[in-house]
């Protein structure tokens, strides 16, 4: 019996070997799967990071078309409100010319007449100076003569 025993030791230690090892052989399986599935995850995190980023990228070149559009918009308003501008300045400036000259035409007339009535004070037979200096007076009075 004792080879018995000996071979049925010799296989419960060969049963326990084999099982060990096959305990060793599903660790290390466990070990690299466990690896892979943290590279998987690992590239699928960073796949998902990609596309986030181009999604981003995508957001960003949009709002810079939109951005430059509006401030293409706001140019050309501007630049429009600048010449409507310029144009009304030179129409007020024609318009206060104008107004100027037509002021100056009016005092140039006023003047003519009032030095037309101090002359004909002076040439009358007698001469009436004190009529002509009553005008001069008034008129550097501030005070207006009657026409």
């Amino acid at each position: 019996m004792s080879l018995v025993a000996t071979a049925g030791a010799a296989t419960a230690i060969a049963i326990a070997a084999a099982s060990a090892a096959a305990t060793v052989g599903t660790f290390f399986a466990y070990l690299y799967f466990v690896q892979r599935s943290e590279a998987h995850a690992a590239r699928d995190e960073a796949m998902a990071l990609a596309e986030t980023r181009g999604e981003v990228i995508a957001d960003l070149r949009r709002r810079l078309r939109l951005l430059e559009r509006l401030l293409r918009d706001a140019t050309e308003a501007w630049e429009r409100r600048v010449r409507e501008l310029e144009a009304t300045l030179q129409r007020t400036e024609a318009e206060a010319r104008e107004h100027a000259y037509g002021i100056q035409r009016f005092y140039a007339a006023s003047l003519s007449d009032f030095l037309r009535t101090v002359q004909a004070d002076l040439e009358q037979d007698p001469p009436n100076v004190q009529k002509a200096l009553s005008r001069v007076r008034q008129l550097l009075d501030g005070e207006r003569p009657a026409a």
